[in-house]
């Protein structure tokens, strides 16, 4: 699991150029899902959250506006899909 939080901390810390067009904005804004994604899929794996590097990255996103926000709906998505699949 430690392995995969730099990775994903650099996925979600990258910014896109002022000047950039709409399309590298919602290119940004889907990778940043898209690692939302994989680490509420982390969050699944027994004893991940033992893990100090994710419990700290975890805080990281919860208290960023933006992504503690994206980080909560795909939570939700993730938890209405679980349900869905049983």
């Amino acid at each position: 699991v430690d392995i995969l939080v730099e990775p994903l901390r650099q996925t979600l810390q990258t910014k896109v150029k002022a000047n950039s067009v709409k399309q590298e904005f919602e290119k940004q804004d889907e990778l940043k899902r898209s690692a939302l994604r994989a680490v509420v899929a982390l969050l699944y794996i027994p004893d991940s959250d033992k893990s100090p590097l994710l419990n700290d990255f975890l805080a990281q996103i919860k208290s960023s506006p933006e992504l503690g926000t994206m980080f909560e709906s795909i939570q939700k998505d993730a938890g209405s899909e679980a349900m869905d699949t049983t």
